[in-house]
């Protein structure tokens, strides 16, 4: 009667294979992970700008902040944009990411014409949308590859300027860092 156990290193082989299985699940996962946090910031940005057009027919100006997400809760004025916004939406968005400096919202509205335009922005975190970045209508650089923008100042900025002038949230005062 014969031995009916399993050997080491056929122990040894069915460990490795499964080892080799769960990297591959568990890189596929971390992709489809990073597509899914994108698609909630691109949802996100569309309902900021939903939120930014309502306030603008009632008040005939956008919201007169530079303001961004970050590490902590509130921001750089994210909670101020938000208290001017709340009648249009119940909450900005936070990044999907959590609370962290490296992929966050930012809005810019331009003093220079009454605050009747703006900027806004994301960073992408998936290669598959840097296409998308690039084609935006707004500044690209390969520094800054992965800032999706939309909104008026990213049209205009990118339209009367070239190279780094182009960078409407390059200056805080301004709407392009090259002025106007």
């Amino acid at each position: 009667m014969g031995n009916k156990g399993f050997t080491l290193i056929e122990l040894l082989v069915v460990i490795a294979i499964i080892g080799l299985l769960s990297s591959s699940v568990l890189a596929a996962l971390g992709s489809t992970r990073t597509k899914a946090r994108d698609a909630q910031r691109f949802t996100a940005l569309q309902e900021i700008q939903k939120a930014l057009e309502l306030y603008h027919t009632d008040n005939g100006s956008y919201p007169p902040y530079v303001a961004y997400t970050s590490s902590n809760e509130c921001g750089v004025n994210w909670c101020s944009l938000e208290t001017a916004l709340s009648p249009y939406i119940s909450k900005l968005p936070r990044d999907p990411a959590g609370l962290q400096n490296t992929y966050r919202y930012y809005y810019d509205a331009d003093a220079g014409d009454n605050y009747q335009s703006y900027g806004l922005m994301m960073k992408v975190e998936d290669a598959s949308h840097y296409a998308r970045v690039n084609n935006d209508g707004g500044y690209y650089n390969d520094e800054d590859c992965c800032y999706f923008e939309i909104g008026p100042q990213v049209g205009y900025c990118s339209g009367a300027y070239s190279g780094s002038g182009a960078n409407w949230y390059g200056g805080a005062t301004t709407v392009c860092a090259g002025g106007n």
